[in-house]
């Protein structure tokens, strides 16, 4: 029998981004260079596409007639990660960071509009007005 058993990405779906906390990382995280949050239909379609290849090419790691040397090489031959192999931080070191990222974006209008009435009253205070 054919075995398939693949890794997906992270995936931003709606039980995931339930979690306010997770959302708002997943915001986040495309600062983090390679990691990318798939949407849930590039998800289901690439992790689809890896399940008829396993099924049906008998070059796949899937198949028992295929010769692993450890039998965790088949989840590094079916994986789609999203770039979380290849980047330098661990998910858990980068989340904190990710929600500043986030809050920061969403915050920068509103910074500059503070800092702009904050200067229009000192220089009212000051007299150059």
């Amino acid at each position: 029998f054919f075995f398939s058993s693949n890794f997906p990405p992270a995936t931003s779906t709606v039980s995931v981004t339930q979690n306010r906390t997770f959302a708002w990382a997943y915001e986040g995280m495309p600062y983090f260079k390679p990691y990318e949050i798939s949407a849930p239909s590039t998800s289901n379609s690439v992790m689809s596409a890896i399940l008829f290849y396993d099924l049906n090419d008998p070059a796949s790691a899937g198949n028992p007639k295929t010769k692993l040397n450890n039998p965790n090489q088949i989840f590094q031959f079916g994986s789609f990660n999203g770039g979380c192999w290849r980047c330098a931080y661990e998910v858990d070191s980068i989340g904190e960071a990710s929600v500043l990222i986030y809050f920061s974006r969403i915050a920068a209008p509103y910074v500059g509009i503070v800092a702009a009435a904050s200067a229009a009253v000192i220089a009212k205070f000051l007299g150059y007005v």
